[in-house]
Order: structure tokens, then sequence, then C-alpha cells
């Protein structure tokens, strides 16, 4: 529940990372495949994301056999900044739904702030589910394929 018993998903995470807010962004759009769960993927194992960003450019899973997906659209870019979408994120009972990329320079290296906002008949069990994918989507994988580059 988003609140007032409205079903949906309403996730705010913040992860640090020991690189550039440069480098998160690049991995956020033309690195994506490289580091993004294959467990995580709507068609599965053999799907491969892109996503470049392009003001309107789709968040595309395509596997060989010509199965593919749209999770998103770009519609907001401020390169190194921020990346906004808008789409059902592979998740299934999504109606509409907005995920946030927030990125901010420190000292150190950066900070990402996500928000997944969407409604429809998402259970709490996906609400929960959802929240701990993120958490194991850049927490663990993103911060993995960081991990080589430097500030």
């Amino acid at each position: 529940m988003i609140g007032h018993g409205v079903p949906g998903l309403d996730i705010r995470q913040e992860h640090e990372y020991p690189v550039a807010a440069a480098g998160v962004f690049a991995a956020l759009t033309l690195g994506l495949d490289a580091w993004w769960p294959v467990d995580e993927r709507v068609i599965g194992p053999e799907g491969h994301l892109s996503l470049t960003a392009q003001l309107g450019a789709p968040l595309v899973e395509e596997a060989p056999g010509g199965q593919a997906a749209i999770w998103a659209v770009v519609d907001l870019v401020e390169p190194d900044r921020r990346l906004y979408l808008s789409g059902w994120f592979g998740v299934n009972g999504v109606v509409a739904g907005r995920v946030h990329f927030d990125l901010t320079d420190l000292e150190t290296g950066s900070r990402l702030k996500l928000s997944h906002q969407a409604i429809g008949p998402v259970s709490e069990d996906v609400h929960s589910r959802r929240r701990a994918q993120w958490r194991r989507i850049l927490d663990t994988s993103l911060r993995e394929h960081l991990s080589g580059l430097s500030v």
C-alpha cells in the first residue's frame, strides 16, 4: 500500500559508492546489462538490458528468439545527476510507475537516492520483495560492478 488504502509501491533508498556520480550514471545507463542480476530480469537469464540517457529512450529487455519487454521510458535526464523513468519496471500488477535515480557527488564518491513509486494491485508481499530486490540490485550488484572504478 502506498497510503490511504491505495495499492502500489513506495520505496525509497540511499546508497553511497566510492566512485563519482558520473561513473554511477554510466552504469545505470550504458553499462546496465553488465551488472543487473540475470535473475531479476522479466524475460529471464537470456534477456539483455539496454538504456541510453536520452529523453524518450526505452529501457528494453530483449532475448534471442524475439522476446522483448519495455520496462520504462526516460522522461527526465540530467547527465551525471538525475535519471527518471516512467513505466511498470518489471513489477507485475503495476498500472503506472516512476523510478527516480538522483545522484550527488561526495568527497569520497557519490550518493544515489532511489525512489520507486507505483500504483496498481501490488500485494504487500510483492512490495516487501521489491524493496529487498532494490537493496540487492543497488547495494550488492551495482557496488560490485563499481568496485573496479576510481573516484
